[in-house]
């Protein structure tokens, strides 16, 4: 039996989007192509890979330990490749940096200019990946390296996967300065319940668990806007619109608000995902020792206390 890399590469693609589209959407094949080669990857096997499920397709308990195996032979060839690079590098070449809208400017533009005084041979892009496409960014390899927040849902979790906490990244109450609760300690979200509020997007982590804190504490928001950007959304406040909640990480210096803790709502949790087959390479390392530094103190937030 010769099994085939290329093949086995669209098998774990497959195990992770669970169908053929998805495979082909992901690497840009055409599904026919995707449905093909998992033909022949099944004939390689001389084993049932596959079995129907209706119109659709589904991973075997054979097909199941394929994937496994396949994706330990990937990162061990990963790993060889990174590290014979290394060896004769150390801490020099590219690498991709990936994260979130609010991540870029406090944390991976401070990083990166760090790595450019100590270690000048390191070449460094930055990429802004929303969280949910993390994970399959790394497996694209569109980033080796990724900031991105820890949901709690269990989507970081897999074999081929390294999870390093970086830092808390507390939820904050945003109201313009001169707000009536602007003065407050802590500011539960009832406080709020008669004001407009601006939002993220619906469908988006902070678009969704504001709402549906404010329904616990008995009320619906009166939404005044929804913005992708949170410099906009910060504008808004500035200028006596809404009220918001606001990671710190997003509520960098700006005349015209008040920030304030409250209650009811956990700490979003940062961390960097890298492909453990890259756990080991000098310049990986070097980068999330750095992000770490950097996300302890991120540049450009204001303290809590602080209006």
């Amino acid at each position: 039996m010769a099994l085939n890399l290329w093949r086995l590469r669209l098998l774990d693609v497959f195990e992770r989007v669970g169908t053929v589209r998805g495979v082909a959407a992901e690497l840009l094949l055409s599904p026919s192509t995707v449905s093909q080669q998992l033909a022949l990857l099944e004939a390689e096997t001389g084993a049932q890979v596959f079995e129907r499920a209706g119109r659709s397709l589904r991973l075997t308990p054979t097909g199941r330990l394929l994937v496994e195996r396949a994706r330990e032979v990937r990162d061990r060839l990963d790993s060889i490749e990174a590290e014979l690079l290394d060896v004769t590098r150390g801490v020099t070449g590219r690498l991709t940096l990936g994260g979130f809208a609010s991540s870029v400017e406090p944390v991976l533009i401070e990083t990166v200019r760090r790595l450019q005084r100590t270690h000048p041979g390191l070449v460094v892009e930055i990429r802004e990946i929303e969280p949910h496409e993390s994970t399959t960014a790394l497996h694209q390899g569109v980033c080796d390296v990724l900031v991105t927040v820890d949901e709690h849902d269990g989507s970081l979790l897999t074999p081929t996967v390294a999870v390093v906490p970086l830092a808390s990244d507390p939820l904050l109450v945003v109201v313009p300065e001169h707000h009536r609760v602007a003065n407050l300690d802590v500011v539960p979200l009832a406080e709020l319940a008669a004001d407009r509020w601006a939002l993220d997007l619906e469908g988006t982590y902070l678009g969704e668990l504001v709402p549906r804190q404010c329904r616990l504490e008995g009320f619906e928001p009166m939404v005044a806007g929804r913005f992708s950007s949170y410099g906009v959304l910060l504008a808004h406040v500035a200028a006596g619109l809404s009220v918001a909640v606001l990671p710190e990480l997003a509520t960098t210096s700006r005349p015209g608000i008040a920030l304030r803790p409250t209650v009811g709502l956990a700490d979003r949790r940062i961390v960097a995902v890298v492909r453990r087959a890259n756990t080991r390479r000098p310049a990986v390392v070097t980068m999330i020792e750095t992000l770490r530094q950097v996300a302890a103190h991120p540049a450009g937030t204001r303290p809590q206390q602080g209006s």
